[in-house]
């Protein structure tokens, strides 16, 4: 029914010239849409209506200059009530306000207000008055006005000391919080310090294990010696046998016999993956060419393969290249203060962690020195013997295939 009504009232039906007069027409809600479509409407009443709230977007009819809202249900006003800028003249007679909105201190250009018959608080009804006539009414609208201006002003200087104080608090912690931290961070460095003492004194007595134990092999070593020269003053000397190591010859035309096996077994194992038929020479070079043909095919494969590849390597390459040479000067000072905080903190962790180095580092390269020079000469014993052997298998291939060709059947 409220719904007919509204759609039932229209707004420039009920204008005349600048005045809009809605009044004794039981709205429940104002029609604040059409009302914003005629801006040329500035005085609007409406009194003796149903109205107990005003809508928020109310406020958005700033081209109002007098507005009566007299004789409603009116409970409250919207929050942003004070967006009525130009308003001179407000009527708010007989409702049930008690409160009216902060934002009503913006309201500058207003001249005349009635506030009377309506269950205002104390304060707000004393600087309200009477209004009896015209000079109350302009007293009303400048007294409240001021009012609301101060208990903006103290609602504003409340809101700012909250501001500080929640300002405070939180200097407040991230104080205590700093001081956590660097409590912390002291404890670590305490700890560092500590476990660098430990290490150093470690490595101090250590060392002076090592050279006490050092002096003790030393000792013993002088007191062989001199016990061995001892008895060589009492015992006839004996001619020792020199034994004469391999000569350089020896050695290169070792590395080469290696050499030319590890070639030898490549090549023998490609002609197995690819031999076919009797073994002849003829033979032999069909599996040889058939091999190069498989070789430069997976050649081409692999080329054709990375080629796409390689152009993307390319342009990557370019665009690094051009942006090096773009931020070239950012990204060494950089590098250059990376360097010096790491090469800072290497320093200080050196005399820590070398001792621990050189000994795993000696314990490493004399087990590997240890195991290679065992392999070496397992190596150079029996090379000899498979290289004899490949030369009688060899020498027995070919002769017999020269015999084969000689004496076609």
């Amino acid at each position: 029914m409220q719904n007919n009504k509204k759609k039932s009232v229209s707004v420039k039906d009920k204008l005349d010239g600048n005045e809009i007069d809605l009044s004794l027409l039981e709205l429940t809600e104002a029609p604040v849409k059409e009302l914003a479509a005629v801006t040329r409407g500035t005085v609007l009443d409406l009194s003796n209506n149903k109205l107990v709230t005003l809508s928020i977007a109310f406020p958005t009819l700033t081209h109002l200059i007098k507005l009566d809202l007299s004789k409603n249900q009116l409970k409250e006003l919207p929050v942003n009530f004070g967006d009525l800028k130009h308003l001179r003249h407000l009527d708010l007679y007989s409702n049930e306000l008690q409160r009216l909105p902060v934002s009503f201190h913006q309201l500058k250009e207003l001249k005349w207000l009635d506030l009377k018959n309506n269950p205002l608080v104390s304060t707000l009804a004393e600087a309200a008055g009477d209004c009896l006539d015209q000079k109350g009414c302009q007293e009303a609208a400048k007294k409240v006005v001021k009012l609301m201006t101060v208990v903006h002003a103290e609602l504003e200087k409340k809101r700012l000391k909250e501001l500080e104080e929640i300002k405070s608090q939180q200097m407040a912690q991230k104080q205590e919080e700093d001081r956590a931290k660097e409590r912390e961070r002291q404890e670590k460095k305490a700890e560092k310090d500590k476990r660098k003492t430990e290490a150093v004194t470690k490595h101090q007595a250590a060392v002076s294990q090592a050279a006490a134990k050092k002096s003790a092999v030393n000792h013993a070593k002088s007191e062989g010696a001199k016990n061995e020269k001892k008895n060589e003053r009492q015992q006839p000397k004996k001619m020792k046998p020199k034994v004469a190591g391999p000569s350089f010859c020896a050695k290169f035309f070792m590395l080469l016999l290696r050499l030319f096996i590890l070639v030898g077994v490549a090549m023998a194992v490609v002609f197995a993956l690819n031999w076919e038929g009797p073994l002849t020479l003829d033979n032999a070079g069909k599996v040889a060419v058939r091999s190069m043909d498989k070789t430069t095919a997976y050649g081409l494969e692999v080329y054709d393969w990375a080629s796409p590849h390689l152009l993307t390597i390319r342009e990557q390459w370019k665009q690094l290249s051009r942006f090096v040479a773009k931020n070239g000067r950012d990204i060494v000072n950089i590098a250059w203060e990376r360097s010096v905080h790491y090469t800072r903190i290497a320093q200080q962790e050196f005399w820590v962690s070398w001792p621990i180095v050189m000994q795993r580092t000696g314990e490493v390269m004399s087990l590997t020195g240890d195991t290679a020079v065992h392999y070496w000469r397992i190596v150079c014993r029996e090379a000899p013997i498979y290289y004899k052997e490949l030369v009688d298998k060899v020498t027995q291939l070919f002769h017999g295939t020269q015999t084969h060709a000689g004496n076609p059947s």
